[in-house]
């Protein structure tokens, strides 16, 4: 059993409890079954109790972005969960505001109550479409990633979101095949640019951009903030739809910073539109953090990274 600080879980249970609302209501108004969506905690600097409260009030998905600090945190949170009781296997119809215990110091995991939406349906295409359930949580691995990582992060991560170049779509498959696992991937597009135009006020001019919630602070492929061009997202789909070993989910995304997100948000809904034409499966589609879900559901992400909405504000982050 972990304890956990009985003020922290109500934080957790409280700030829970308002995404989840700010989800349904922006599905609502853009005409979408809540349902459908699933929320990714962004769990980077956090320590690994509160992946577990987390766990305890229903959320099943949760994304680090550095291989150093998600190891040891994943290896922890499976011993917990081990020693508590099976999470149930079916939750119950959607209902943002069920679930929402009242917070005590010890966790327990006997799987959200009657009415917790988490995990929706929606979560198939980060476990692979599996029928049969997988270990919960789900990991996600969301940060640029380099080659000589990629075998470390295969041996946890359910999916890898970050995928933006040949090479690395290359040595996860091979690490993925020599250790007969199967890593979901996501292409990672990059949306700083508008045809051949920059688009402004990004990473070169807000140096704070490495300690969002999902960022790399490496050089990308097509701009600052990682990612392949739209361009060129068809060849490298075809790649990892061959690999052995992986799976082609679908995209991945960051909105520009210092403009309105939805029009980035949209060019990605085209891209991802045009890679269901040629892989009807690859349906996932990652937008929207904790600034900008309602613009990202609005243009049809199906999996939202949220992190300082859930957590609070992460400070002393490099």
């Amino acid at each position: 059993m972990s304890v956990v600080d009985p003020r922290r879980a109500e934080g957790l249970r409280s700030r829970l409890t308002v995404v989840r609302d700010r989800i349904v209501m922006a599905a609502r108004a853009a005409g979408r079954d809540p349902e459908d969506l699933t929320l990714i905690a962004v769990s980077k600097t956090w320590p690994f109790e509160d992946v577990v409260a987390l766990c305890s009030l229903g959320v099943r998905h949760f994304a680090e972005n550095r291989e150093q600090e998600a190891g040891p945190k994943v290896e922890a949170v499976r011993r917990v969960l081990a020693t508590l009781p099976a999470l149930s296997a079916a939750p119950g119809p959607g209902n943002a505001g069920a679930g929402n215990r009242p917070p005590t110091g010890r966790i327990t995991l006997a799987g959200p109550p009657d009415g917790a939406w988490f995990p929706s349906r929606a979560d198939g295409l980060a476990t692979l479409g599996s029928a049969v359930r997988v270990d919960v949580p789900v990991w996600h691995y969301v940060g640029q990633l380099q080659r000589n990582k990629a075998r470390s992060v295969a041996g946890w991560a359910h999916c890898v979101q970050s995928v933006d170049r040949v090479r690395l779509a290359e040595t996860l498959s091979r690490v993925a095949t020599e250790s007969g696992s199967t890593i979901a991937v996501c292409i990672q597009v990059s949306l700083d640019r508008v045809g051949d135009v920059a688009v402004p006020s990004v990473a070169t001019v807000d140096k704070a951009f490495p300690t969002r919630e999902n960022s790399a602070a490496s050089p990308p492929v097509a701009a600052e903030r990682g990612g392949a061009r739209p361009e060129d997202v068809p060849a490298l789909a075809e790649l990892v739809a061959r690999a052995p070993g992986l799976v082609l989910a679908g995209v991945m995304a960051v909105a520009p910073r210092g403009v309105p997100p939805r029009p980035a948000f949209a060019r990605l809904r085209v891209v991802s539109e045009r890679l269901r034409g040629d892989f009807p499966e690859a349906t996932m589609v990652s937008a929207g953090m904790s600034s900008d879900l309602e613009d990202a559901i609005a243009e049809g992400a199906t999996h939202l990274r949220i992190g300082t909405a859930l957590f609070g504000e992460r400070h002393g982050v490099p």
